[in-house]
């Protein structure tokens, strides 16, 4: 059950993601905005994305937490949305504070949640050097 919540959340994340950065891009060959309205569009556009995977998460570790089966979410303060979107939070970004930790199989799903962000974060990365590359190239300043 684990591995297919973490198949479906790893597909969904990654969809978004791709959709989103070919909006953008679609939006940029337009030439519609302005060089630094692109640039905003596009940095607050990967932002949401990333937000968006990191809410999904949560919401997965959420259910999880209060399935026992799954395993729990061990050193929460409490059991609200901030605690979830938090750990979801350390996770994707890898950078695993270590005060709340996975227990049982919810373990799997924090790994490939820390696999998946660092994927799409890299992958945000490579997309702005490359617009912003474009966006100087064809700045006649």
């Amino acid at each position: 059950m684990v591995c297919l919540l973490s198949a479906a959340l790893i597909i969904v994340t990654s969809a978004t993601h791709f959709e989103i950065m070919t909006g953008v891009a679609i939006l940029r060959r337009r030439k519609v905005l302005s060089k630094r309205a692109e640039m905003v569009v596009f940095l607050g556009s990967a932002f949401l994305a990333h937000l968006f995977g990191v809410s999904l998460y949560a919401l997965a570790f959420a259910w999880m937490h209060y399935h026992p089966e799954f395993g729990s979410l061990a050193g929460l303060a409490g059991s609200n949305a901030t605690d979830f979107f938090y750990f979801s939070l350390t996770c994707y970004s890898t950078m695993g504070f270590g005060d709340v930790y996975a227990t049982g199989d919810m373990r799997i799903l924090a790994g490939l949640e820390g696999l998946n962000g660092l994927v799409l974060i890299a992958w945000s990365a490579s997309f702005t050097f490359i617009a912003v590359e474009r966006i100087w190239r064809d700045d006649p300043k």
